[in-house]
């Protein structure tokens, strides 16, 4: 038993005796740095490393995507690319795909829907005949173009992140957490892909990098081109979607707080400009663009949402003018292996189907926000994770089993799956942190302090679109499709984890 403490106390000696190494470490690295200190150079050093890692992913063998889960069709379809594959385990779920045809073939439907995407993936396609001239498509071309865009954008993030702090050692730890989130294997193979999650990805980063460059006061020049890169990058992100349309509102409410950062009456008609150009982009994709849910989505918005919640289906029911008798629908899922109806089933058409809408499942939500509130958590459970679980990121012809997902630079989604908080809870105290970190010195006047009220402004923005996004999904869906469609609210999450951390290593001093 001494022998046992003896090696516990050994133990004990030698780990304290680290600490106090890092800790002179750490103090003549800062004495060292001491004026010389760089944001801007931090960032440049962590996007090479970031690039480095993408590039890995992305164009050297073996080639990391996201497999087909069945809803890029339309996507595909429209920018004229179509499968060579005819084996729907090869195609959906299982693999990884690079290689299409350019050529519509005797099965293959042309498509006709439009949006942002769309004309990326076109782009693409264009880029690839330039310099192939085949018949191929190469779904890489679409990731040199997604890669583009993304270096920037993440050394406009960890720069702003790095602003904030003014010793070396700090601004490190928060460039390297900034690599460790934002090159996650589980955001860059999605450049490999059809799903619109890189662009929501990428357009996002542009638009909190740019809010946040607000922060500091410095010339009109610059303060016009930070707010002409979130109109840019939010009208990308509102046509990106339907389900993304509101998010113009919130950056337009953002915009019009930026008035008061500059005095001058030209600044304030640029304000107003970007508010109304952002307003009218997402007035025009709400009306313009294709849905994003369909009857199936609607099934599951009451089986799945309402009647999921409900303590009394019964009674839920009668609210909404359905019959009773169908309570046995209540947790029905079509896409259960074996479904016990279908959303195409006509017998659920006049009795059913058509005795609600979206709005009236809206409205229930707002008479009983009990059941909304746990219809979020639900959210936040489900889509925590950024990965899709069940598509592989392999080609099959690495001789992986099917659905075999990469390891390589996950450790933050693996973290996320595994080891961090996934409740509405997490949502509550992350926002408490939020206004407490950034809360101090707040002003709506802010023409000369304005460090915390951009980052607070900001970061709101970006929790909102975590609840809006999450409560499209709910009202349209339920939980049967989350995956599918709340890809922001974790991303959402990510970011304001990212910038809290960051603001607590600079308060709390100990690195």
């Amino acid at each position: 038993m001494e022998k046992q403490d003896s090696t516990f106390t050994k133990h004990l000696n030698h780990f304290f005796a680290a600490i106090v190494k890092l800790g002179q470490l750490r103090k003549r690295m800062n004495q060292h740095m001491e004026g010389k200190y760089s944001p801007k150079l931090i960032a440049m050093t962590s996007t090479a490393i970031a690039t480095l890692l993408m590039i890995i992913m992305l164009f050297f063998p073996n080639y990391l995507g996201v497999a087909d889960d069945g809803s890029v069709s339309d996507v595909m379809q429209s920018a004229g690319i179509y499968y060579m594959q005819t084996d729907v385990s090869d195609v959906y779920n299982n693999f990884f795909i690079k290689k299409y045809s350019n050529v519509l073939s005797d099965y293959a439907v042309m498509g006709n829907n439009m949006n942002s995407q769309v004309l990326l993936v076109k782009l693409s396609v264009f880029l690839d005949n330039l310099v192939t001239r085949d018949i191929f498509y190469d779904i890489r071309f679409l990731a040199l173009i997604y890669g583009i865009f993304y270096v920037p954008a993440v050394y406009l993030l960890i720069k702003q992140a790095c602003q904030r702090v003014k010793k070396f050692s700090e601004g490190i730890v928060i460039s390297l957490s900034g690599i460790l989130i934002f090159s996650d294997v589980a955001y860059i193979s999605y450049f490999n892909s059809f799903y619109p999650e890189a662009i929501w990805f990428i357009s996002l980063m542009y638009c909190v990098g740019a809010a946040l460059s607000f922060q500091n006061q410095r010339s009109g020049y610059l303060d016009t081109g930070s707010i002409a890169v979130i109109v840019i990058a939010g009208i990308v992100l509102i046509t990106s979607r339907k389900q993304a349309a509101c998010i113009g509102f919130l950056l337009s409410v953002f915009c019009l707080k930026l008035l008061f950062v500059r005095k001058e009456w030209k600044w304030g008609l640029i304000c107003s400009g970007a508010a109304f150009i952002l307003s009218i982009t997402s007035i025009s994709a709400l009306v313009n663009l294709s849905s994003d849910f369909d009857q199936t989505s609607k099934f599951h918005a009451m089986t799945r949402g309402v009647l999921f919640e409900s303590n009394n289906p019964g009674e839920t029911l009668s609210e909404f003018g359905i019959s009773t008798s169908y309570e046995m629908l209540t947790d029905v899922s079509a896409y259960d292996y074996l479904p016990l109806v279908t959303s195409t089933d006509e017998s659920l058409t006049e009795d059913f189907l058509n005795k609600y809408t979206q709005v009236d499942v809206a409205s229930y939500y707002v008479r009983h926000p009990g059941s909304f509130i746990r219809m979020l958590d639900v959210a936040i459970k489900s889509c925590f994770g950024i990965r899709r679980e069940y598509c592989g990121n392999y080609e099959k012809s690495v001789g992986l089993p099917k659905r075999a997902r990469s390891i390589f630079w996950s450790s933050w989604s693996t973290f996320k799956n595994n080891s961090a908080p996934k409740t509405i809870g997490y949502l509550v105290v992350l926002t408490g942190v939020l206004i407490m970190l950034f809360g101090r010195g707040y002003s709506i006047r802010s023409y000369e302090n304005r460090r915390n009220t951009v980052f607070l402004d900001m970061m709101m923005v970006v929790l909102f679109i975590c609840l809006i996004e999450a409560g499209i999904t709910i009202v349209n869906s339920g939980d049967a499709e989350m995956v599918q469609h709340c890809f922001l609210v974790s991303y959402g999450v990510d970011i304001i984890t990212y910038f809290v951390f960051s603001e607590l290593v600079h308060k709390i001093n100990i690195f």
